[in-house]
């Protein structure tokens, strides 16, 4: 009797033994070069690859202005200063960022009305069902983009929140908002899909 597993058998074994991995973390050399290259590839980055690191909530707006939610991973974060960074080399991000921890960041702009209140709206991040804390959470006042005739007062919030990367997994990653006034939005990263 043979009592060897079968190939596809034991991948499978082997694929359930892994724990869930986070989307692109601890980042590899290899992964830090994908990103350098990808940010110095050309001067700006990529609109098709920034989009999936963005979100706008159509739901949250005050006039012309929209809400809007970003996810920086160690990945993305790497390919952005690379793109901003002049004379930065690959054994520069090398250098820079290899075993060298980098927390994974959203940046919320959230418009909901004017004269808002500060650090009022309430935010929360679940995955797998459960809600994930932030290490660091930094909120203001939002003001929209004015020239030197216009005055206006808040219309939102920006906030700032920091998670560890190792609590994060290549899962869906639901932001849930709630404004003081009752409006309430969701957005959805695909932690999956995103490096």
């Amino acid at each position: 009797m043979n009592l060897r597993p079968r190939p596809p058998l034991l991948a499978l074994v082997l694929l359930m033994a892994l724990p869930a991995a986070s989307y692109d973390y601890p980042l590899s050399p290899e992964a830090i070069r994908d990103a350098y290259f990808l940010g110095t590839r050309q001067t700006s980055l990529g609109a098709d690859f920034l989009a999936q690191y963005s979100h706008a909530i159509p739901e949250l707006k005050v006039g012309r202005f929209r809400s809007n939610v970003a996810i920086e991973t160690p990945f993305s974060q790497i390919a952005l200063h690379a793109s901003k960074t002049l004379g930065y080399s690959a054994q520069d991000a090398l250098k820079e960022f290899h075993d060298k921890p980098t927390l994974v960041r959203l940046h919320l702009e959230l418009c909901y009305k004017i004269a808002a209140p500060e650090n009022a709206v309430k935010i929360k991040v679940i995955q797998n069902k459960k809600e994930i804390f932030p290490e660091s959470y930094d909120s203001s006042a939002y003001y929209p983009a004015t020239n030197k005739h216009t005055q206006v007062s808040s219309i939102g919030e920006k906030v700032v929140m920091e998670f560890e990367p190792n609590r994060i997994e290549s899962s869906t990653l639901l932001i849930v908002i709630d404004t003081p006034d009752g409006q309430h939005a969701e957005t959805a990263f695909d932690m999956g899909t995103l490096r």
